[in-house]
């Protein structure tokens, strides 16, 4: 990868955390407020919920993104960190921030959704 791509992909990802971080969502959305009504209790649960599957969402973005930084400023960027092989530009220019290639990244989908105990719930 010659340094023009490289600058192209640390610019892209710098522009996605800030991204990321302007639109993040606030702690405060994650607040039990109590309520009276069992309705508006749900509907409450519901929305924090929501809130904090975007949370760990944002949060893994960020450390994914600051991973691909990280990978740049090591010179590794663009080869897989299992196989260390080139990542395919056409899956860098998908995901800039991918730390695999494609067959690596499989097999560690497949991993992940063998070993899933399904979904985890917030307390």
């Amino acid at each position: 990868m010659n340094q023009a791509e490289v600058k192209k992909y640390r610019a892209l990802l710098a522009a996605k955390r800030e991204d990321i971080l302007r639109a993040s969502r606030r702690p405060e959305d994650i607040w039990i407020v109590p309520s009276n009504e069992t309705i508006e209790t749900v509907q409450l649960a519901g929305e924090r919920e929501f809130a904090v599957r975007a949370l760990e969402r944002e949060s893994k973005a960020l450390s994914q993104i600051g991973a691909a930084l990280a990978r740049i400023n090591d010179g590794e960027f663009g080869i897989c960190v299992e196989c260390e092989e080139p990542i395919s530009p056409k899956r860098l220019a998908a995901v800039p921030w991918a730390a695999y290639c494609l067959r690596c990244q499989e097999m560690h989908d497949l991993e992940d959704r063998d070993g899933d105990a399904g979904p985890q719930l917030a307390a």
